[in-house]
């Protein structure tokens, strides 16, 4: 399970909860993130990222993932890896997915990004309320909001500039396309973060064999606010792609033997 820019591992507490009986339940901090070390340099691209996942799964002795999962900028993470690891990859859901910044050029560039470098730093107050409000919807339980706005304690500003730097060295309706494993879209109506229409249509429109799933009056974080049927949606794709794969697998209630990485 990869997480987003202002996330971590913790994030995915719903899903360890609601799917850990039938998959082997993994989610990472990524490079530079909670106590993970950051890519070396500063200047990581997207690539760089899915490298790192490989590297990671290699660690865990993990040969292939049933279902890779990221939500916001995860998704973009999630993207780059399938398209350069088919193999590893059996399934995608990608939930609030980004489009990403690689069409954006010159001075341009250059100075969005170094906008969103000069607030890239963890040692500048913030409200952690108001970030809450942005990610979330008004009717978002109490307990869900108070846990979003923790998540930021996995953050660090190193970690926080190289991912803000990958984000400018990809588009990823230009990957989707490549990719040939069974796509989930989620989406929700409310998102304030990545519009459905500003990011996941485009991402349908370059990939129209991918699923959309709309979650009516729910915001950036699907896996948080509505968790069961999050779950339901990565549960049914990761095992579509096992029924395609393996026709003569366990049945459901039992454990894969595959990852599910979310």
């Amino acid at each position: 399970m990869l997480h987003g820019l202002g996330s971590s591992s913790a994030g995915y507490r719903g899903q360890f909860a609601g799917l850990s009986r039938e998959f082997y339940v993994i989610a990472w901090n990524a490079p530079g993130f909670g106590g993970s070390s950051p890519i070396p340099g500063h200047h990581a691209g997207i690539d760089d990222y899915a490298d790192a996942l490989e590297a990671f799964l290699r660690a865990l002795r993990v040969e292939r993932v049933a279902a890779l999962v990221g939500s916001s900028w995860g998704s973009i993470v999630a993207l780059a890896f399938a398209r350069r690891y088919p193999a590893l990859v059996g399934s995608l859901v990608l939930s609030a997915p980004n489009v990403a910044k690689g069409r954006v050029v010159g001075e341009a560039r250059d100075a969005e990004l170094d906008s969103w470098l000069r607030t890239a730093d963890t040692s500048i107050p913030v409200s952690r309320a108001a970030i809450a409000d942005r990610l979330l919807t008004p009717h978002t339980p109490a307990v869900v909001r108070q846990h979003v706005e923790r998540l930021r304690d996995a953050m660090t500003t190193d970690g926080w500039r190289q991912a803000i730097r990958s984000l400018f060295t990809v588009y990823t309706p230009d990957i989707i396309a490549e990719v040939r494993c069974p796509i989930a879209i989620l989406s929700g109506t409310l998102d304030q973060v990545a519009p459905h229409r500003d990011h996941a249509e485009l991402l349908l429109a370059a990939a129209p064999r991918a699923t959309s799933h709309s979650f009516e009056d729910y915001g950036h974080m699907l896996k948080l606010e509505a968790p069961a049927r999050f779950n339901a949606i990565v549960r049914a794709t990761a095992l579509q792609q096992e029924s395609i794969a393996h026709p003569n697998n366990r049945t459901a209630g039992d454990k894969t033997g595959e990852t599910l990485l979310s």
